[in-house]
């Protein structure tokens, strides 16, 4: 039975979840990305004062480091003028390291005086930088530098400055300044934390509202199951009881034309003849008597027909099993050409008696449907128990045909119209499942089971 609740609050609380990380991950590109527009905005603010304070003295160095064809230059201080701004710039702001790149991508300068003489010429922001772009990326702690091929041990925003005696002068070099965005990446995350946590809080408010109509939706839904079962069960019971009830009325009406009619007609068929035998001087009226006895004799074949397709007495005398081999031999002497094979592997004390006259009238209705439909010349009729339940199949496939359980069966749907609603109706009525299926075109196979 499918579990409703545990199916909705499992598969709503991975959706909760989902939903929560994919706003963190959300929130954190937005936020990386107001990081670096204010920090690039702070940079380029300072790099920018510093840069006119300090602008002659700052070309002219450039000047004297770059040399055509240098690859590695030997520290050169900067003059007293670059070497104080540079000191001001970062005693009083947040930037933590300076490099100066010559036009050639050598580092003429670099607060970490390890990396001065380094060639750069290949740094992705240098070479934005030299282009007359400025170029900048934001690095978190711990995580690798791409610029700058390191690992960086705090977070820093890192922007490249094309260095220009005026205007419209040529690039003469770089300026790189790496920003402490430390307390801008704290405040990120305690940002991006709460929000999240208020994100979830609400998910799991309304997870909890959306359980609680769930609950209540199976809850009705479990009602309403309850009232229709209680209701198929009521309809069964009646439509049994309808079954019964009518076979009850055709046995007594069967019992009746067999008992009653029939044998009135007989008798009076056999007073007809013993009078004729009397009047043996009235050829008048002796004609008139024989002429009466064979339509007396018809009738009461007819009546005796009419109670045997009612109900057959050799159910109730006889048993199923022997009723069945009648109607194969009457069937056979109808249609000569048809065999009728009989697989049956139950006694007559395995049947349950409710289902003997079900299980006559099915037959009875599948031969004559087979006979009527189809030009097959074999019926086979099969009666067992298969995996717990009482089977009844009906087949017409031909004795070259392979066997049944290699073919595949495509199952036809009955209808209340179709040709086999009768025998659905039968097997409906009284607790069992039909079904009919065509192994072929113009072939049938007939399925009736009973549980228990």
């Amino acid at each position: 039975m499918f579990k409703l609740l545990r199916f909705y609050s499992v598969a709503s609380l991975v959706a909760v979840l989902a939903t929560a990380l994919l706003i963190a991950m959300f929130y954190r590109q937005v936020a990386i990305q107001g990081i670096m527009q204010l920090a690039e905005r702070s940079n380029l603010a300072l790099a920018r004062t510093a840069l006119n304070s300090v602008r002659p003295a700052l070309t002219d160095y450039l000047n004297a480091v770059t040399q055509p064809g240098l690859v590695n230059v030997s520290y050169r201080p900067p003059p007293p003028e670059l070497a104080a701004a540079i000191h001001s710039l970062m005693h009083e702001s947040s930037v933590v390291r300076i490099k100066i790149y010559n036009r050639n991508g050598v580092v003429a300068f670099s607060t970490k005086t390890a990396q001065i003489g380094a060639d750069q010429r290949n740094n992705p922001g240098f070479i934005s930088a030299i282009n007359g772009r400025v170029a900048d990326t934001l690095i978190y702690r711990d995580s690798f530098n791409s610029y700058d091929k390191a690992t960086e041990e705090d977070n820093l925003m890192q922007t490249y400055i094309p260095i220009r005696a005026s205007a419209t002068e040529p690039v003469l070099g770089v300026f790189e300044i790496y920003t402490d965005v430390n307390d801008l990446v704290r405040q990120n995350e305690r940002t991006g934390f709460i929000i999240v946590a208020g994100a979830l809080l609400i998910l799991t408010a309304l997870y909890a509202a959306l359980l609680l109509v769930v609950r209540r939706a199976r809850n009705i839904i479990d009602s309403q199951n309850q009232t229709i079962r209680e209701r198929t069960e009521t309809l069964e019971i009646l439509s049994a009881r309808m079954l019964k009830n009518e076979e009850s009325n055709k046995k007594k009406i069967a019992i009746e034309l067999h008992e009653g009619l029939a044998q009135t007609l007989s008798a009076v068929k056999l007073n007809l003849e013993n009078s004729r035998q009397r009047m043996n001087g009235d050829d008048t009226v002796g004609k008139s008597m024989t002429s009466l006895i064979p339509v007396l004799q018809s009738a009461i074949e007819d009546v005796r027909t009419i109670a045997t397709e009612l109900r057959p007495s050799s159910i109730d005398d006889l048993g199923l099993l022997p009723t069945i081999n009648s109607v194969c031999r009457s069937f056979q002497q109808q249609h000569p050409g048809i065999r009728t094979l009989q697989d049956i592997s139950l006694q007559e004390k395995d049947i349950p008696a409710p289902l003997k006259v079900i299980l006559y009238r099915i037959i009875v209705l599948a031969l004559d449907d087979i006979a009527l439909h189809t030009d097959s010349d074999r019926i086979r009729i099969a009666l067992r128990r298969d995996r717990g339940a009482l089977a009844l199949l009906i087949d017409d496939t031909p004795s070259e045909s392979p066997d049944l359980a290699a073919t595949t069966l495509i199952e036809i749907d009955p209808d209340p119209e179709s040709r086999f609603a009768k025998m659905l109706e039968l097997t409906t009525l009284s607790g069992g499942r039909f079904t009919a299926a065509r192994p072929a075109a113009g072939r049938i196979v007939l399925r009736a089971a009973w549980n228990g």
